[in-house]
């Protein structure tokens, strides 16, 4: 039996990962599987005075890329709720506004989650896979919702949020995925960024341990240079304590750019449906 798909995969963890490459490689599983989906990620964190940019779509070497700008985010989420442009464009560019978003935690991921979940409901078919802010940022994004719902209690944004939090918090709908590197610090950094995680939302939280030396050399360790050695014994060490812990274990890519290295990877994904 073919496991559905979720709609929504969130992928984060400490930068340096590899979270983005594994990110356009689960899109590039996806639609070699006949899924519709997309790569998405934030531009910005907070509104400058001198913002120029806007929401941007590529496709990509095959694959289909948004890249969201918080204040075009801000303007559409405006614009939709008040129908008018005009004022959207207007309140988005007030002093007291602006300092809103810079200033409040968690107001600019609530825009952005709320942007998020809009591509998804505009196109019932649509996959969406989130390249999320790294670790501590990501436990601001998904409490978010919660906190201005308990904020809030009635009104626009409360209804919003509530509506935010039923997808969010449904297994069936969000799935979020941990990238770590195959080395103690990282591990037990993810370790904690589950956990953290956990406390915040009911859906499934994986890790997937990246760029794995110790599989493809198991049976060479012997005649590896002493560097490389210790390197694939340690992972070797890792992986043998905590595998159960582990969704998925991809090994080192030998592709010499990022397509390649996503194509290396698409075979190795199906345990992250």
């Amino acid at each position: 039996m073919t496991t559905q798909p979720c709609r929504l995969y969130i992928f984060t963890g400490k930068g340096g990962v590899g979270k983005t490459t594994l990110s356009k490689a689960f899109v590039r599983y996806l639609v070699e599987h006949d899924h519709e989906a997309v790569y998405l990620t934030f531009k910005n964190q907070s509104l400058s005075e001198t913002h120029k940019e806007s929401n941007s779509e590529t496709t990509v070497d095959g694959i289909r890329e948004i890249s969201l700008d918080l204040e075009e985010s801000a303007r559409n989420y405006i614009e939709r709720r008040l129908n008018s442009k005009l004022i959207a464009g207007w309140i988005v560019k007030t002093p007291f506004f602006r300092a809103l978003i810079n200033m409040v935690p968690g107001f600019n991921y609530l825009i952005y989650l709320g942007r998020v979940l809009e591509y998804g409901k505009n196109n019932p078919r649509m996959i969406i896979v989130l390249d999320a802010p790294a670790s501590g940022h990501a436990l601001t994004m998904v409490e978010s919702t919660t906190n201005f719902q308990n904020i809030f209690e009635s009104g626009i944004i409360f209804d919003d949020t509530r509506k935010m939090l039923s997808r969010l918090n449904d297994p069936t709908y969000t799935k979020i995925h941990i990238v770590s590197l195959p080395s103690q610090m990282s591990w037990q950094e993810a370790i904690e960024l589950k956990s953290g995680l956990k406390e915040r939302t009911p859906v499934d939280v994986h890790i997937t341990v990246n760029n794995c030396l110790y599989p493809i050399v198991e049976q060479k360790i012997a005649d590896l240079p002493p560097g490389l050695q210790e390197k694939a014994l340690n992972e070797k060490k890792l992986i043998e304590e905590h595998q159960s812990e582990m969704q998925c274990i991809l090994s080192h890519s030998l592709g010499t750019n990022s397509k390649s290295v996503e194509l290396d990877l698409v075979g190795s994904l199906s345990k992250l449906i």
